[in-house]
């Protein structure tokens, strides 16, 4: 959190010296000014269905985000995540139009940044079975033994 400046699109950097990644929400908040700090860098998109992703977010955001923003509001990190909800999403809160044009606006965002350096995008779908090959091979590191990592999924629909 504490990288993401309280101004504007300056970032604070320091808390990044000792990293090889970052990941979520963070990231998608600040992509391009990493990107831009980071010359080099290398950017993993991860893609999955839209209207799955939809129904993970409204189960996520009902399970406690909405309600735990909504009764802490002057605490420090609900203050930071209705900020980057609002930047990322539109919206503090889950509202189901407004993620789903923050998810096509956010992919978009993305493709055009990297339109002129393909080589430094990796578009990855774990949830249709893409892990460790492409993933590998864009990071020209050597498989890791094992299974590729699903943690965290929902279960289908009806079960």
């Amino acid at each position: 959190m504490a990288f993401l400046a309280t101004g504007g699109d300056r970032l604070r950097l320091s808390v990044l010296e000792r990293l090889d990644a970052v990941t979520d929400t963070p990231v998608c908040a600040s992509f391009e000014a990493l990107d831009a700090a980071y010359p080099g860098s290398k950017f993993i998109l991860t893609i999955r269905d839209k209207e799955t992703w939809l129904e993970s977010c409204r189960a996520y955001w009902a399970s406690w985000v909405d309600s735990y923003l909504l009764a802490r509001p002057d605490d420090p990190l609900p203050v930071y995540l209705i900020a980057i909800h609002a930047k990322i999403y539109g919206t503090p809160t889950f509202d189901r139009e407004q993620f789903s044009s923050a998810y096509d606006d956010y992919h978009e965002a993305v493709r055009r940044h990297f339109v002129d350096r393909p080589e430094d995008l990796l578009t990855l779908n774990v949830c249709a079975g893409e892990g460790w090959e492409p993933l590998c091979k864009f990071l020209g590191l050597p498989r890791p033994r094992g299974k590729f990592p699903s943690e965290n999924r929902m279960p289908p629909s009806g079960a």
